[in-house]
């Protein structure tokens, strides 16, 4: 947890660090859509599991028929990129969540990073490599249906949406706050300018 929130707080400080970390996060998400997706979707008929934000237990044994030898390569090839986006992805939200909270609240943001809480923006990483590995389980698994790991891919799945909202929303909205204490800021330093610059006048 330690090593983690330093991570974010130093990715954070430095804007080399935090574009670095977007490229590589969006770049690989990017590799996926254009390269891998599209082509699964037409062998198989249907997303990606894990594009299916509707999934259902009894929906993975319907398509898993249609996963062909191709199909399975495919999919292999994205969840190893997915074992990297999501962490990527985590790093970027949190980092951008710190930088605002550092400018918003000293006293918010020293207890976020003594207690190390800029970590729990990666909650939705935990689950998404959960419901990865869940689906290595299911579609190697096949031709039995392993009804069990298909029910923890499918609350796995459940678990990355709501957390990845959440932290989504947390992150927009301090952005959102910060910037508007900044433009109020600048307003006011504004306005102290003239009635200054006023002052010398006279």
């Amino acid at each position: 947890m330690k090593l983690l929130n330093n991570l974010v707080i130093q990715v954070s400080r430095s804007a080399w660090l935090f574009v670095i970390s977007a490229i590589f996060a969006f770049g690989s998400l990017g590799i996926v859509f254009f390269n891998i997706n599209d082509i699964f979707e037409v062998m198989v008929g249907a997303q990606m599991f894990d594009f299916q934000n509707d999934l259902t237990v009894d929906l993975i044994f319907e398509q898993l028929p249609n996963y062909s030898y191709a199909a399975r390569k495919l999919y292999f090839a994205f969840i190893f990129v997915d074992f990297f986006f999501p962490f990527l992805a985590g790093l970027v939200l949190a980092a951008a969540a710190a930088f605002a909270l550092r400018h918003l609240s000293d006293k918010w943001y020293e207890t976020f990073d003594t207690r190390n809480l800029f970590a729990l923006f990666f909650i939705p990483t935990v689950f998404d490599w959960c419901e990865n590995i869940f689906a290595l389980i299911v579609i190697n698994g096949y031709p039995d249906e392993l009804t069990f790991a298909a029910t923890m891919l499918v609350l796995a799945k459940k678990g990355k949406l709501a957390s990845a909202l959440l932290m989504q929303a947390g992150t927009w909205l301090l952005l959102i706050v910060t910037a508007l204490k900044w433009a109020g800021s600048f307003t006011l330093s504004s306005r102290f300018a003239r009635q200054a610059a006023l002052i010398s006048a006279s």
